[in-house]
């Protein structure tokens, strides 16, 4: 790919974590909508959790214990912070169960609580990710390293169906979208 930019593997992730904070954003405006005595469409919230199990888990999160961690923990001396944000993984693995349990017997109180605990939770861990990786990544990784990092997540990169009813859960409980996931598309791949 002549003439195309590689992006490092801190900006790729970067961008993954702007798309998991807009998802945060739409599950943090249900739980208002909910909170203030209204319907929310149980649709909606499955959506948002197929959304956080495909593209933050199964994609980003898989990518980044499989690929991403196994590198810094090889290269980095803060090997206890890593280790405490795999941990945070699977506390965020639980969270999003939880909310789905909630769906089933329709308990709202399960459903607000486990939601609030899993957006502070995951904002939390996105913001001491892109903290620790991108303080390790320009010391410690190689161009080499990098390079290959960022073309196992490029190459791994999950878009899956939810992106297209994604647009739609933003105009419905988010006011003003960031960005649609149309324009992240195309920067990703300009």
């Amino acid at each position: 790919m002549k003439g195309q930019a590689v992006m490092k593997c801190t900006e790729i992730i970067a961008q993954d974590h702007a798309v998991l904070r807009r998802g945060l954003d739409i599950l943090e405006r249900m739980v208002h909508v909910m909170e203030k005595g209204e319907r929310i469409e149980i649709f909606d919230i499955r959506t948002v959790l197929k959304f956080l199990r495909l593209f933050g888990d199964t994609y980003h999160q898989s990518m980044e214990e499989k690929v991403l961690y196994p590198v810094l923990l090889n290269a980095s001396t803060q090997k206890d912070v890593i280790h405490h944000l795999l941990r945070e993984h699977g506390e965020e693995r639980d969270l999003v169960t939880a909310i789905e349990d909630a769906l089933n017997p329709k308990h709202g109180i399960g459903f607000v609580t486990s939601s609030r605990q899993l957006i502070q939770l995951l904002r939390s861990h996105l913001d001491m990710e892109d903290a620790v990786f991108q303080d390790i990544a320009d010391r410690l990784l190689s161009k080499e390293e990098d390079e290959v990092i960022a073309s196992e997540f490029t190459t791994h990169q999950a878009y899956s169906d939810t992106y297209s009813t994604f647009a739609r859960l933003e105009r419905k409980y988010a006011p003003r979208p960031r960005e649609t996931f149309l324009e992240l598309d195309r920067r990703a791949h300009a």
